[in-house]
């Protein structure tokens, strides 16, 4: 029964071992895709990513946009601020095409565009808030959707005031 025992605890213990590493696609499959991009969710997924990160800003309408920078210029070439922008004049801009010309007329997405490629199931995404509190209100909205798949979601903040506000709000 030990030697039983024994086995049965190593087989667990080398079975959880192999499912405690994950693998989160930064920006998604950034390295291949024009980052923060659906085209790099969707191919971060079918790469077999068990999380992608994404980058969060507010616009000057109150929307939230998918991009890492505080402005566009790295991966659009156009230098616009994404706080004073409106987010239709940030979805005119081609975000694709800096890393490949296959990514011609990708667009920044928003939030719902991106959340909309995550599969039903154990993959997650982690959602970076990149500005302040003022995002958490309009945040905790377009999430409340998510709540039967809040599981999926988890919410990442270098700002000790986005993430207190994050909290209470969700």
């Amino acid at each position: 029964p030990l030697m039983k025992f024994t086995s049965c605890l190593l087989l667990m213990l080398a079975t959880s071992a192999l499912h405690a590493t994950e693998i989160v696609a930064h920006r998604g499959a950034s390295g291949t895709a024009p980052e923060n991009t659906v085209a790099a969710f969707k191919l971060a997924w079918e790469q077999g990513a068990d999380a992608c990160e994404l980058d969060l800003y507010l616009t000057a309408d109150g929307q939230i946009a998918v991009l890492h920078d505080k402005d566009t210029k790295r991966t659009t070439g156009v230098p616009m601020l994404v706080a004073e922008a409106k987010l239709a004049a940030l979805r005119e801009l081609d975000a694709g095409t800096w890393k490949d010309a296959k990514y011609a007329g990708e667009k920044i997405p928003t939030l719902a565009e991106a959340l909309a490629t995550l599969p039903v199931g154990k993959q997650r995404f982690f959602l970076e808030i990149k500005c302040g509190p003022e995002v958490v209100p309009v945040l905790a909205k377009e999430l409340e959707a998510w709540k039967p798949r809040a599981a999926q979601l988890c919410i990442i903040a270098f700002n000790e005031a986005v993430a207190v506000e994050s909290k209470k709000a969700m």
